[in-house]
């Protein structure tokens, strides 16, 4: 199935299950692997379960040395294995929003990192290479760009028919199944195939899936390292004529070719990196249900699902620190749980409201926060003493300073957070926005072009604007106070020049006006000023000519009536 984004930079939809979905059988025994980049829940075979984490790493090695378009995650993806079609089946169906009886794997990109489901019920399907598919797709959704569907799942097709012995990877190998689909079927216009998009009914014919990979497949085989550069033109805004042009001197005719031609061996090896062998674990029945209900908390809509299997794990073990703390109950959380680390993140990010997350950039500290911002600060200093996440918590930690007025302990840490998380853009609001309030501009603007100048999120790109707009307005407004209104009437003006909106370009238009205004008077009675001070020394000649200069320009009622009333006085001496 095509991947799924879900959660604060999704796709927005709401999906619930139709039915409440059913917790996993007691009697049935669950394995927790972790690895360097994967933490594999399963119920499959110790056996099996070992062997998609051997295979998962050993592609990874392989495919991040390949090309820096693969990247593994700064948190590790959960892969969830289930050995019972009917424990798998509504998580597919939440998900899908629809039956699909033939779904065997499928990967959900969401707010906390990326998370695999694996059918591996059928006996007959290999589950390592559905593993392996998916794999693909979570090396490459670790950044903001995403591949053509096409491209995408034509990639993960022909990594995921690759043979691992040895500690080498063999990939190029024919995929039978989808030969005989091409041969039996007539491809589909290649337009519609480059133009299919996720979470349509073309997406997940198989049709489409044999013809992406045979597509991937013809490029390969002519040339391997082009094909990442073709990519990246693509990524770039080519079209995939121009690209191809570009990297292979080939077109569109010479691609259905290519299509038609599939089924050719060219099997390209490479060495993997050494892998540690992993240790299976058993997983009691409260964590098991614990994570299940972590990962429907990230799904819009599956939020009362979440909490059925929190209190189901807390009526299997009363005192577990993490479903407590998914609970709310965070100090009975903390209580039982002194040393997990989760928990006392978990906490911490609670305590900061919409501080993190999707509404940073628009959050403003309020009189009754800087009690609480100092609490989660401890506890998330401690969560990362734990060994927790450490770009979630150091975010955390750096998010606490926007209540103080010494910033740049925030500004380090979240510096340190942003280059774990680099697509975290709630903590680049929040650097975004001590940056600019600390007066550090030049590295404000480096870092809106590294990361908010061609971002393509709606929401983002508003945040971005609005923490800009908030500073230079606090700016002006400090400089106003202080009697700088030319000053802070300039920052105005250019915020006018840079807003899009017509109504918000009128106001601050006018409230530019309004400063200038002010400061015209407060320049024109400042002359005034001088000029009674030049009448009070005798100098009255040089008194009249800068009262006669400020009459030209004054337009303030007062200002031009005390200044003839003077220049009369003077002139009668």
């Amino acid at each position: 199935m095509p991947p799924v984004p879900i959660g604060i930079r999704g796709d927005g939809k709401v999906r619930k299950a139709k039915t409440p979905i059913a917790f996993p059988s007691p009697e049935t025994q669950w394995f927790r692997v972790r690895s360097e980049r994967y933490d594999v829940i399963s119920s499959a075979s110790e056996e099996h379960t070992l062997g998609i984490v051997a295979d998962l790493e050993t592609l990874a090695s392989v495919l991040t040395k390949i090309s820096s378009r693969f990247r593994s995650g700064a948190v590790p993806a959960t892969v969830l294995v289930f050995a019972n079609r009917n424990e798998s089946l509504p998580y597919f169906e939440l998900l899908l929003g629809r039956e699909e009886p033939g779904a065997t794997g499928l990967y959900v990109r969401h707010a906390g990192g990326g998370t695999m489901f694996i059918d591996a019920s059928r006996r007959r399907q290999p589950i390592e290479r559905t593993a392996m598919h998916e794999l693909v797709h979570d090396l490459l959704r670790q950044t903001e760009q995403t591949p053509p569907l096409w491209i995408e799942e034509g990639l993960a097709e022909y990594f995921a028919n690759a043979e691992i012995r040895d500690g080498r990877v063999t990939a190029g190998e024919p995929i039978r199944s989808h030969i005989e689909q091409l041969r039996r079927k007539l491809p589909m216009p290649l337009a519609q195939m480059l133009a299919i998009q996720p979470e349509t009914d073309e997406a997940m014919t198989p049709v489409f899936y044999a013809q992406s990979w045979a597509a991937v497949d013809w490029l390969m085989r002519l040339d391997g390292d082009a094909f990442f550069l073709f990519l990246q033109d693509v990524e770039s805004g080519k079209t995939i004529e121009e690209s191809l042009r570009a990297r292979y001197d080939k077109g569109l005719r010479d691609m259905e070719a290519g299509i038609r031609a599939a089924g050719a061996r060219h099997g390209v090896e490479f060495e993997a990196d050494s892998i540690e062998p992993a240790t299976p674990r058993f997983l009691d029945r409260a964590t098991l249900l614990y994570e299940l209900g972590h990962f429907l908390s990230y799904v819009s809509g599956a939020e009362t699902e979440a909490q059925r299997h929190f209190a189901e794990a807390l009526r299997v073990e009363p005192a577990h620190p993490r479903a407590l703390a998914a609970s709310g109950r965070f100090e009975e959380a903390i209580a039982a749980g002194l040393n997990d680390a989760e928990v006392h993140l978990s906490y911490a990010e609670t305590l900061l409201t919409t501080a993190l997350g999707p509404f940073a950039g628009i959050f403003e500290p309020k009189e009754t926060d800087p009690p609480k911002f100092r609490k989660a600060r401890a506890l998330a200093e401690r969560a990362l003493a734990l060994g927790a996440e450490e770009g979630a918590a150091r975010a955390a930690i750096g998010t606490t300073y926007l209540v103080e007025a010494n910033l740049a302990p925030g500004i380090e840490q979240l510096e340190r957070a942003l280059a774990l998380l680099p697509r975290r853009y709630d903590v680049a609001l929040n650097l975004y926005a001590m940056l600019l309030r600390s007066g550090q501009r030049a590295k404000a603007d480096a870092l809106h072009g590294r990361v908010f100048a061609s971002v393509a999120d709606k929401q983002v790109a508003f945040a971005a604007k609005n923490v800009i707009l908030v500073a230079e307005t606090t700016r002006a407004n400090e400089l106003a106070a202080t009697g700088h209104m030319e000053e802070a009437a300039k920052i105005v003006r250019e915020l006018a020049a840079a807003t899009a909106d017509p109504s918000g370009k009128r106001d601050l238009e006018l409230q530019a006006a309004s400063l200038e205004s002010t400061a015209a008077v407060n320049r024109h009675i400042r002359m005034y000023n001088d000029a009674v001070t030049l009448a009070n020394a005798g100098k009255n000649r040089d008194a009249v000519k800068l009262l006669d200069e400020l009459l030209r320009v004054a337009t303030d009622a007062a200002v031009v009536r005390d200044a003839q009333k003077l220049r009369a006085e003077v002139r009668r001496r």
